[in-house]
């Protein structure tokens, strides 16, 4: 699977987005796809301190919480992931 989210490890000099709809790398898993699905959006930009550091897409969210899966206590496990630290092992994953 080609994962298409990330998010870089240090500061960028991508623009600033206030005020847009965003996600932050400490947001939790399930809080990331809560949104994404309360509307409807198939991707998301990260943004730390109003800078953009990176994009997360549902379709990876869902792949990395069900990829390697057997046990349903390591879903639960993988819901309370950050997205960085989810996007960096999706990485590490495929």
């Amino acid at each position: 699977m080609n994962i298409l989210s990330t998010i870089t490890e240090g500061g960028t000099h991508a623009p600033r987005l206030k005020g847009t709809l965003s996600l932050h790398p400490d947001q939790l898993v399930i809080n990331a796809l809560e949104i994404l699905l309360d509307h409807d959006l198939e991707s998301l930009p990260v943004c730390k301190n109003d800078h953009c550091v990176g994009i997360v897409y549902i379709k990876d969210l869902i792949w990395f919480l069900t990829t390697g899966n057997k046990k349903h206590d390591l879903l639960f496990h993988k819901f309370n992931f950050d997205l960085h630290t989810a996007v960096k092992k999706m990485k590490q994953m495929r």
